[in-house]
């Protein structure tokens, strides 16, 4: 998906907005913007300095009026090769000698700027003016509040300048997906932001909602249709605002709504796994025997595959040796996760659980409090176990009585990601989560506040569960809620809650967790209290699309792949762990699976075959997308 991110947001950012042209400056202080009485006196002294021919006065006005009189009387800078405001200078003294007629000035701009220029357009919307220096300084801010999950890489804190150095693909991604949004929809989806604002947070919105939808975990036809309508909205924007040259990445995003459509999530068929094994190969110590590395490498990898797909399949004993093991494995493979989304690691469908060496321990039990109990009792209740209260006044129940009695713990770990109290790990206790008690269509914020350890009985089993406590956030209220300049972009997951909770924490189970969530604290216009901004970060434990992927329950996690045309190609499943990607050659589809040697026999049988080609699909004709020819 570097299409999306490399070819479509940094090229938005550098290409479109100009982004690495803003800064070059430095971190230094802040200039002070001119007010249109100050511009207008700033033209004057241009006009006289050019009738005087003094070089001196001229250099004692910013750069930006030098430009503007130079690009409305079609001066170019002397010599053209350079841009520097000397040059401007030279280039218009040199033409001023030669000059007889009046010397025109550009109309001053009805706001404050840093940077004069001449207006562009009904909007002034011209490339490398979009963001002012202020609103660079206020995006580092907010990166620098903003509470991500310990899993997400936090962008650059001086992001727009030079000295942060080349930003990876994920990088990207995250700078524009998450703080990004944050900061631009707060400054220019409000009702005092300009049309010109607007217009470009669109824009900007467009882009953003196609590489979140483009990028889940999960997909179906809906979602895709939303992608595939984003992009196309993006593209015309783009083309209206900017009269931006469309380039080969903008077109290649346009047939990507087949791709998903054909292969599902993105995460099978990306190219993030190659780039990491670039990385790694690159780190490989190795002897200079070039004939002998490629069968190492590759010898390796399988006893890599084979490893993780033992580790994550089989159930181990509850015994220190097997649970000293289990923690040196985590710690040896969780390093993968990091610096992109962890969910798009590890096979679907392992088991969630207590983190390693955290079992129940009845020496360490305490007494849950009332609330909590009470909470615990009414859940219990929803998934069918039915237990009477020990608080109850009379014991005319003849149910089992719920013990009260549970291990507090720090964290958990789901899915490489940690889930942990805010007195432990403060930037991993912001959830999304499902009130089973109080269901509705979308997702709750809250921060955790306690994980416990329950251990009862279950059809006369002992069961030992993971339990937490969340503080919910309040939700705005109706009149509130339209001052909120985050909830018209739907496809964005993001709106603002009051910062207070509810005075009531819930109890949930594991899997009513949905996500992390980005948090940063603000004011906004028209909102009397403290906001709390809730970006969803969306990474929930995958489902597989049905309609495009089906499993065996009679085998590991894996996909299906089979051919459209059943005539010429068999049934295979393979393992998920195995799957390496998907790539396109010509006028074919293919898909790329490494295969091992699999300890349960496939359909039709194959052991240890080092890679299968599946033709998924040929087609005759490349076609052209909708709307762009």
């Amino acid at each position: 998906m570097h299409n999306l991110f490399l070819g479509e947001l940094r090229h938005h950012c550098r290409s479109v907005w100009g982004l690495e042209i803003k800064d070059k400056g430095g971190d230094g202080g802040k200039v002070t913007p001119h007010s249109p009485e100050e511009q207008r006196t700033n033209l004057q002294r241009v006009l006289k300095g050019l009738t005087k021919q003094s070089g001196t006065a001229l250099r004692k006005v910013r750069k930006g009026y030098l430009v503007a009189v130079a690009e409305v009387n079609g001066v170019a800078s002397f010599p053209s090769t350079l841009l520097t405001k000397d040059a401007y200078i030279q280039g218009l003294l040199i033409w001023m000698q030669n000059h007889t007629g009046p010397i025109k000035l550009p109309p001053v701009l009805e706001e404050d700027v840093v940077d004069f220029h001449v207006a562009q357009g009904p909007h002034d919307i011209s490339k490398f003016r979009v963001l002012d220096q202020a609103t660079i300084e206020r995006i580092r801010a907010d990166i620098a509040a903003t509470v991500f999950p310990s899993w997400m890489e936090r962008p650059p804190r001086n992001f727009g300048s030079p000295s942060h150095g080349k930003l990876k693909a994920d990088q990207w991604r995250t700078v524009c997906t998450v703080s990004l949004v944050i900061t631009l929809c707060r400054l220019w989806g409000t009702s005092s932001a300009s049309q010109k604002e607007k217009l470009l947070l669109d824009n900007f919105v467009h882009l953003v909602s196609a590489v979140d939808l483009a990028t889940r975990r999960t997909t179906d036809p809906d979602r895709i249709a939303r992608f595939d309508a984003h992009i196309v909205q993006y593209l015309s924007s783009l083309q209206s605002l900017f009269a931006h040259d469309f380039v080969p990445n903008h077109h290649l995003s346009l047939h990507l709504h087949e791709c998903l459509l054909l292969f599902g999530p993105v995460h099978a068929w990306w190219a993030f796994p190659f780039e990491r094994y670039n990385g790694l190969l690159q780190r490989l110590n190795n002897n200079n025997k070039t004939r002998d590395m490629p069968l190492t490498f590759m010898s390796y990898f399988y006893v890599g595959a084979q490893l993780r797909w033992l580790m994550d399949t089989t159930q181990w004993p509850d015994t220190p040796e097997y649970k000293a093991m289990l923690s040196a494995y985590d710690d040896a493979f969780t390093n993968i996760a990091q610096g992109m989304r962890a969910s798009g690691f590890g096979p679907p469908g392992r088991e969630t659980s207590a983190p390693s060496g955290c079992s129940y321990d009845e020496r360490k039990e305490k007494s849950l409090g009332r609330h909590a109990y009470e909470g615990l009792l009414s859940v219990l209740a929803l998934g069918g176990e039915h237990f009477s209260s020990m608080h109850a006044r009379y014991r005319r129940d003849v149910r089992p009585i719920l013990n009260d009695l549970v291990n507090y713990i720090p964290s958990l770990h789901r899915d490489h990601m940690t889930l942990a109290t805010r007195s432990s790990a403060f930037r991993d206790s912001f959830v999304m989560f499902t009130d089973p008690l109080r269901p509705s269509a979308d997702p709750r914020a809250g921060q955790i506040v306690d994980i416990f350890l329950h251990s009862r009985l279950k059809a006369g089993k002992p069961v030992v569960e993971p339990f937490l406590i969340v503080e919910e956030f309040v939700e705005l209220t109706a009149d509130d809620a339209s001052q909120d300049p985050y909830r018209r972009f739907s496809d964005l997951q993001t709106r603002l809650c009051y910062n207070r909770a509810e005075p009531t924490p819930r109890v949930v189970r594991l899997d009513d967790i949905h996500c992390h969530f980005a948090a940063l604290t603000c004011k906004v216009n028209g909102i009397s209290e403290e906001c709390i901004i809730v970006r969803s970060l969306n990474r929930v434990s995958p489902a597989r699309n049905k309609a495009i992927n089906t499993v065996d329950s009679t085998i590991p996690p894996g996909l299906i792949i089979q051919s459209r045309q059943a005539r010429w190609c068999e049934r295979y499943v393979i393992p998920t762990h195995l799957f390496t990607a998907h790539f396109v050659h010509g006028c074919a589809s293919y898909a790329l699976a490494t295969i091992c040697d699999y300890p349960r026999p496939l359909t039709p049988p194959l052991t240890y075959c080092s890679t299968l080609y599946f033709r998924l699909r040929s087609r005759s004709r490349f076609f052209a997308p909708r709307g762009f020819v």
